[in-house]
């Protein structure tokens, strides 16, 4: 499928999850701060779908660094309000289940840790947003890798900083 399409489906099933009432954004892990790459990265948002499968999970994680808005604090502050808006483009990809929004507060790096069932499905999503976000950000800043493992594992160990 063609990115126009993928993105129109994430939409349909954006709101098909709106209206079953199976999208919901959580605070219980707002502020916490993972290592990734040598970042320091802190969750500013959390979302989640209650779709239930029993396909096996895994993590996805992509970084980024926005080229228009470089360092500028009050931009930054604004994009984590803003990007929000985005949601109904990837939160019907088919697998997501929970996005974990970071930022290294330091470097201006963004972060997304995701929970995804199938590394196909987290594939799927992966190469639809990286052309989008190379389009937005800094040369050779948008990287993402697949980890065959629980979302709560990955977590535990990024977690340990050091």
């Amino acid at each position: 499928m063609e990115i126009l399409s993928l993105g129109i489906q994430s939409i349909i099933n954006f709101i098909s999850l709106g209206v079953s009432g199976k999208l919901h954004l959580k605070r219980g892990r707002i502020n916490e701060t993972f290592r990734v790459r040598g970042g320091n990265y802190t969750i500013f948002r959390e979302t989640v779908s209650d779709q239930k499968t029993n396909f096996k999970p895994c993590v996805l994680i992509v970084g980024f660094r926005l080229k228009i808005i470089r360092s500028n604090t009050f931009f930054h502050w604004l994009f984590e309000r803003v990007c929000i808006l985005t949601t109904p483009i990837w939160s019907g990809f088919a697998g997501f289940r929970i996005k974990l929004w970071l930022v290294d507060r330091k470097t201006k790096n963004y972060l997304g840790i995701y929970r995804y069932e199938r590394s196909k499905n987290a594939k799927t999503y992966a190469d639809y947003l990286t052309p989008i976000l190379r389009f937005v950000s800094t040369r050779e800043s948008v990287w993402y890798e697949i980890k065959d493992q629980e979302f709560e594992d990955y977590l535990k160990v990024a977690k340990q900083l050091p």
